[in-house]
């Protein structure tokens, strides 16, 4: 946690901001005293997975498979659509 006056604050924002953003708590001070606090925000979670996080997922040669990964449905198809690769 760092403190950072509320005069640094106004003339150095984006900085400031930058250092919460990246993972540091800033305490804003007013006359030496605490005053505020600025933290990251979590990012935020997706509805839904890309072809790309799908195929990060997948099991690896040579690797174990994650425990969720669901192995009855490996190689499975549908005939109405095309392979995601």
């Amino acid at each position: 946690m760092s403190l950072v006056p509320v005069r640094e604050l106004r003339n150095n924002t984006a900085a400031v901001i930058e250092r919460a953003r990246r993972g540091e708590d800033v305490t804003i001070t007013v006359n030496g005293v605490a005053a505020a606090r600025l933290v990251a925000v979590p990012p935020l979670q997706r509805e839904f997975l890309t072809i790309a996080d799908l195929k990060a997922m997948a099991p690896q040669p040579g690797r174990t498979a994650p425990e969720f990964w669901d192995h009855e449905l490996d190689g499975d198809t549908t005939d109405d659509l095309d392979s995601i690769e």
